[in-house]
């Protein structure tokens, strides 16, 4: 006997029972007939279908179909619902509790979603940007192919939506708009580096590898040495949020990750950025961990107010990576914070260092 998350019996009809056995025949193996078995219990207790799509997920590797059979409609009414208050002039539709029904198919989509909402529905600007941070990321990351297309067309509205409630968010909704609809991902921030680079031919030279990534609102210069290190300065055009229900962040930093092949820890930092004539820029130069790493900063800047729960001793990295012009910006925010805040932590630390 199964039981559902509060030890009570999952209930199955006489048909489910059956359309299960023929499922589990073949199981793991789920081909095309056999996938075509899993409409027939779309009609079925929601605890059957996520147990039974949980254990499917983690034993094989079932077609993407055979999770259209998960509540979808919860998703696509709490996204409307929080696009409703986003749109010029809307109020949020009603509340929809999602919880963890859809995550047999994808991870990290719809507690962002709720989060958001959350935030939204009591006024509190930073869950909301918790939530809506979250949810880019997510979109930039996580495989879609299992979103159905109808819940596809619901985020893609949303995130035109935040794209025009705080243009710092244009970059990072691009991106996601563009892996919504499975076009082009032109412009990402993202490429492979390596902590070894080849001399010119011929010479002893150390050889520079200069990229331009990113587009005409967030963009990204990388400078890898032959030394094994990398200079990462980051430009973005500098913008006026006004008093949307995403604005109020005090300082700005653009989120980079690092990521070693080899499974080594990943290295997150944020680049501290300042005015400079038209636009906000920061830079850091950082070692290169040994062999082939992803470099990443798609992400929407944050505030420091979205590092409350940071890690003081990566945020000391990133102060310790920047140039003088960076670390200053950083210090200038760390002097509008309360003592226990991360940044002001690190700030202090780099201060006795120094």
């Amino acid at each position: 006997m199964e039981l559902d998350d509060f030890g009570r019996p999952i209930i199955a009809s006489r048909q489910a029972v059956e359309v299960i056995a023929r499922i589990e025949q073949r199981w793991p193996v789920i081909d095309g007939g056999t996938a075509d078995l899993f409409a027939e219990l779309s009609g079925e207790s929601l605890p059957l279908r996520y147990w039974l799509l949980e254990r499917l997920d983690a034993e094989a590797r079932p077609p993407d179909e055979v999770f259209a059979i998960l509540p979808w409609d919860l998703l696509d009414r709490a996204v409307e619902a929080v696009a409703a208050g986003l749109a010029p002039g809307g109020t949020l539709g009603e509340p929809v509790e999602v919880r963890h029904w859809l995550t047999p198919a994808v991870l990290g989509l719809t507690g962002p979603v709720e989060q958001l909402d959350h935030g939204l529905r009591t006024g509190d600007r930073l869950i909301a940007r918790f939530g809506a941070n979250a949810l880019l990321a997510a979109l930039c990351d996580v495989p879609l192919s299992r979103v159905p297309a109808r819940s596809r067309v619901g985020l893609s509205r949303l995130v035109s939506l935040m794209e025009g409630v705080d243009p710092l968010y244009r970059h990072a909704c691009r991106v996601a708009a563009a892996r919504l609809a499975d076009r082009s991902e032109a412009g990402r921030i993202r490429t492979e580096l390596h902590s070894s680079l080849e001399a010119a031919a011929g010479t002893d030279e150390v050889r520079e590898h200069i990229q331009i990534l990113g587009d005409d609102v967030q963009r990204v210069q990388l400078v890898e040495t032959q030394a094994g290190w990398v200079r990462v300065t980051a430009q973005l055009v500098r913008t006026h949020a006004g008093d949307g229900p995403l604005a109020e962040r005090v300082g700005c930093f653009l989120p980079v990750r690092i990521t070693p092949h080899d499974g080594g820890p990943i290295r997150r930092l944020w680049i501290a950025l300042s005015d400079e004539d038209d636009h906000l820029e920061g830079t850091i130069t950082v070692s290169l961990p040994q062999g082939r790493s992803a470099f990443e900063a798609d992400g929407a800047p944050v505030g420091a107010q979205d590092l409350n729960d940071a890690d003081p001793a990566e945020v000391l990295a990133s102060l310790y990576a920047g140039t003088a012009t960076t670390a200053l910006a950083w210090l200038d925010v760390a002097e509008q914070l309360v003592e226990a805040h991360p940044i002001r932590v690190a700030a202090r630390a780099f201060e006795e260092s120094s």
